[in-house]
């Protein structure tokens, strides 16, 4: 349809009216505030901020104006910060970062410790947000030094949680966990009694929550989140309760309740939407997605899916379950028969699968260097430089002797523990396997193999398995590829979807597995190097060897061989 000159005109009017409108609307706005004070702006910013974000950043502006007029630089570099933290709250997070380092600047000037952590913290929380890890810690390692100069417990506390949170994000669950539960008792002791602090505990325990979740533990995850949602109505904080409303969510997926789920996330959308805040639709979206394919409706699952993966691109969001979603939508397209978009989301699982381990591995590292490694550098450091002290040095010398004996007695007590656990396991590792057709059900899916390439495909992996090629160091995809008469992309597929790992964690398990029982049986290859262990195993380098050990294991293959040779003794 053609428009007329004459319609064209109108609309061309009518467009211009509005915007016209907006602009006055917008001043009137800001107009009604120039009689206000700094004080009673900062008060309507405070009073605004959880409720409407977006009027108290208003708020936030007219004062930082006001202050920068009366060349208040204190008040200035307050005001601004404010205006980025109400950015960051709004997703705005590039606008925000350049807020935060002009109030870098002017609280540099000013030598203003609180504001210099707290405008750190905030710019990791940006960089975090952008999925820029790295970048994110540069901050917080910078906000955590100048939080030690206020010498305030709390502001300790929260760059302890924003690093516990990386961790969680790329897979460290348990080191997160400690941190926040630490980080949790520390602020139920100390004296603060105010807004911040229920803030500081919410975000503690909405986490726990989450961390527990991701592994599978919602008795665990239930009462942190009941914590959380009493710690804050819905009436009084709205984004707060429905981020624990979310958390409901999931315990009920993973407690089985998919319809109870789904009508949970239904409300959680419609109060997204409500607020505009449309960044935040991705988890309830991605969640229905899963209780529908739960539930065998298979359509509304990839429909749900997609707009779960639409919204974390249109955004640019950190989508820790993008992975899973890939996962999912090939599961839901598989059981729709739609094998060409079930093959296009395996490959997309598999690469991103790849690509996770890689980043989890160095960023974990990076952590665990400057953030556990680093500080315990600086005391013995300080303790060096002020011999004035050598009393008190001598004192807590012995503390951290006297706790450092009671951790290894502890850990000793474990690792027997997960010894004699491993045992049982390699007990049932040794088992004779049935030889009958493979009829590979997936945990998730429940369904059986009906694709007959598949099912050839797994009978040859188990012979693959029996013969024990995976010991082989050139064992590659490539090969086995080639030994099964197939290609590695349909290999990767059929590995990925009845496997339910990658073909690399997959090959390790085989290994590892293989090194346990032999281990056990033949003390002639437990005098061996673990070099030469290592290479005895299909693995080039002991130091692979020795992560994958202790990934799977959870102990290092010293440690295996060593408790081996003692309860040979005994």
């Amino acid at each position: 349809m053609y428009l007329t000159k004459s319609s064209f005109s109108i609309r061309y009017f009518i467009i211009i009216a509005l915007l016209f409108c907006c602009s006055l609307s917008l001043n009137a706005q800001t107009d009604s505030l120039q009689g206000k004070s700094y004080e009673e702006l900062s008060k309507l910013y405070n009073d605004s901020f959880y409720k409407n974000p977006s009027k108290a950043k208003t708020y936030a502006i007219t004062a930082y104006q006001l202050a920068k007029k009366n060349n208040e630089e204190e008040k200035t570099a307050l005001a601004k910060y404010n205006v980025a933290r109400a950015k960051y709250s709004l997703t705005e997070y590039t606008a925000s970062i350049e807020d935060t380092d002009e109030v870098i600047r002017i609280a540099t000037r000013l030598n203003d410790n609180i504001l210099l952590y707290k405008s750190y913290s905030l710019k990791g929380n940006n960089f975090f947000d952008l999925n820029k890890s790295n970048k994110a810690l540069n901050q917080y390692l910078k906000a955590r030094k100048y939080a030690k100069l206020t010498k305030n417990p709390i502001h300790l506390s929260k760059i302890a949680i924003n690093i516990a949170l990386i961790k969680k994000i790329h897979k460290d669950y348990k080191e997160a966990i400690d941190i926040l539960e630490e980080n949790l008792k520390v602020l139920e002791e100390s004296d603060i009694n105010d807004e911040k602090k229920r803030a500081s505990k919410h975000t503690i325990l909405m986490q726990l929550a989450d961390t527990y979740l991701r592994i599978k533990q919602p008795k665990k995850a239930q009462p942190y989140n009941d914590l959380a949602l009493k710690l804050s109505p819905k009436e009084e904080f709205p984004d707060a309760y429905f981020w624990a409303f979310m958390n409901k969510a999931i315990i009920k997926y993973q407690n089985k309740n998919y319809k109870q789920s789904i009508d949970i996330c239904k409300q959680i959308e419609a109060y997204f939407i409500s607020t505009n805040e449309l960044s935040n639709l991705a988890t309830p979206y991605f969640y229905i997605g899963k209780n529908s394919y739960e539930l065998e409706k298979f359509h509304q699952a990839t429909e749900y899916l997609k707009k779960a993966l639409d919204i974390s691109n249109q955004f640019k969001l950190d989508f820790a379950e993008q992975k899973e979603t890939y996962k999912y939508l090939q599961l839901s397209y598989t059981a729709t028969e739609n094998n060409k978009k079930a093959s296009e989301y395996s490959i997309k699982y598999y690469e991103l699968d790849e690509k996770n381990d890689s980043l989890d591995i160095s960023l974990n590292n990076r952590i665990h260097k400057e953030h556990d490694i680093v500080p315990l550098q600086e005391e013995i450091d300080s303790l060096d430089r002020n011999t004035t002290y050598l009393y008190s040095a001598s004192v807590i010398l012995l503390v951290i002797l006297i706790g450092f004996f009671i951790w290894f007695k502890r850990k000793q007590k474990i690792n027997k523990k997960r010894f004699q656990e491993l045992l049982v396991t390699i007990e049932q590792l040794e088992q004779p396997k049935e030889k009958v057709a493979p009829k590979i059900i997936s945990k998730e899916s429940s369904s059986a193999v009906t694709d007959e390439n598949a099912l050839q495909i797994l009978k040859d992996l188990a012979v693959f398995e029996e013969k024990e090629l995976y010991l082989r160091q050139d064992c590659t995809l490539g090969f086995v590829a080639k030994k099964l008469k197939t290609n590695t992309t349909y290999l990767s597929n059929v590995i990925n979807s009845h496997k339910e790992k990658s073909f690399k964690a997959y090959l390790s398990e085989l290994r590892i597995n293989a090194a346990l029982i032999r281990l056990k049986n033949d003390p002639k290859l437990r005098s061996y190097t673990i070099k030469a262990i290592a290479e005895e195993f299909g693995f080039k380098r002991s130091e692979t060897f020795s992560r994958a050990f202790k990934a799977q294991t959870d102990m290092y293959p010293s440690y295996y061989i060593k408790s081996l040779k003692n309860h040979t003794d005994t």
